[in-house]
């Protein structure tokens, strides 16, 4: 019988060997990269120039973030490079940078209208295909401008622009409605979706276009120029149509169910004036319904919001004026809905709003006999809206303030 010394040796000795294999296949990070050696890329810009694709990026310096930096270089640098392909564009773009481009930081996609009417599918390949991209990133659309121009822009409130542009269309999707942050995971889904299509947002630069990408433009109060998210850019699969005004694309978001809060805004009933009104609750459900082998859609909407701003002379303590008020606030918010369906459904002639993918989910037979002529059925598609609409809450002060100043006290 062996001992306790020799079993001791035996077990030490395969714990030993045990730990030389697992030395010999722990090899740590294979790719590792220094941040010396490595240039962050934040924003990155697609313009179709005659037959080629300009690629423009935003990158970090690092040595301008720290507290110590100096106050007459940019801490974002944007470089450019044209070429028949976004990867041959990309790779050329290392002739003008002493780092390794890396994009797994990447926020914020722009294309220039050029680009996104002929189809964003080809420019976007590179994106989905790269295991470096992560999918998270957000698009839109240069609308007026050029994409390189939307990311040469000097921002005042974020030090790096790219931060800047990207922080805001996060902040007005949740607080106004005709923005739409789109990333690319979304628009991925709607490309792929039967009877729905996609909508990014616009982009544009206003003021001085030359000015806005200098310094000077932080260095006083009033910007030389600044950016502008407005409207949605209508697609038909990969191809930009056209753009919805603001009114259209609010429309679009109370539909899709993607308004946080918003202001809206009504006549005041029987006088002059406007009644200003934040949206604190925004529901829709699309019912879909067939008979006699037709489709039409109801939008069951519930809408609450409370009055912020008071225009004309209202007593809101009378039930039947606030009643009043609250019809015509009821009355302007059905007209802009039924105006942004028509606008769709006339002008552009494409299911953005997902009617489609919802009798696909919810009546799949009928879909099977629509779905190759959708969209001429989405042109006469009758659509109906069961509307509650509610307000609230009136503030801190019941009338305004010239109203009967002395039953007030």
């Amino acid at each position: 019988m062996m001992n306790r010394t020799s079993i001791f040796s035996i077990r030490f000795g395969a714990l030993a060997c045990l730990l030389i294999l697992l030395l010999t296949i722990t090899t740590g990070c294979w790719n590792r990269m220094e941040l010396s050696e490595i240039s962050v890329v934040l924003a990155m810009g697609i313009d179709k120039v005659e037959d080629q694709y300009q690629v423009s990026v935003q990158f970090v310096d690092p040595s301008q973030m720290s507290r110590n930096r100096t106050a007459n270089r940019s801490p974002a640098v944007t470089i450019s490079e044209r070429a028949s392909t976004v990867f041959e564009a990309v790779r050329k773009l290392t002739t003008k940078t002493s780092r390794r481009l890396y994009f797994s930081h990447l926020r914020l996609l722009v294309f220039d209208e050029k680009t996104a009417k002929e189809g964003i599918k080809n420019a976007m390949d590179l994106m989905f295909r790269d295991h470096e991209v992560r999918p998270d990133f957000y698009i839109a659309v240069a609308k007026k401008n050029t994409a390189r121009d939307i990311l040469a822009i000097v921002t005042p409130t974020e030090v790096l622009p790219a931060m800047d542009i990207d922080k805001s269309l996060i902040v007005s999707e949740k607080t106004w409605a005709p923005t739409a942050a789109i990333n690319v995971i979304t628009l991925l889904q709607t490309l792929m979706q039967d009877g729905k299509e996609p909508v990014l947002t616009g982009v544009s630069i206003i003021g001085n276009l030359e000015k806005s990408k200098t310094m000077q433009n932080v260095q006083n109060p009033l910007a030389y120029g600044e950016y502008k998210y407005e409207g949605l850019g209508v697609f038909k699969e990969e191809k930009l149509l056209g753009w919805l005004n603001e009114s259209d694309s609010k429309a679009y978001t109370y539909i899709v169910n993607k308004v946080t809060s918003t202001v809206g805004v009504s006549k005041c009933p029987n006088s002059g004036g406007f009644i200003a009104i934040e949206v604190t609750e925004a529901n829709t459900k699309i019912i879909t319904n067939v008979e006699n082998n037709k489709p039409s859609i109801t939008l069951k909407m519930l809408i609450e919001g409370t009055i912020n701003e008071v225009q004309c002379t209202i007593n809101m303590q009378d039930p039947n004026e606030y009643e009043q008020m609250e019809q015509t606030a009821r009355e302007t918010f059905q007209t802009m809905i039924e105006k942004g369906i028509k606008t769709v459904q006339r002008k552009f002639g494409v299911d953005i709003f997902g009617f489609g993918e919802a009798f696909h989910r919810n009546h799949p037979k009928q879909w099977n006999i629509w779905k190759e002529q959708w969209d001429d059925v989405f042109k006469q598609l009758p659509v109906q809206i069961d509307l509650d609409y509610k307000l609230n809450k009136v503030g801190k002060i019941i009338n305004p303030i010239d109203k009967e100043p002395d039953k007030e006290r």
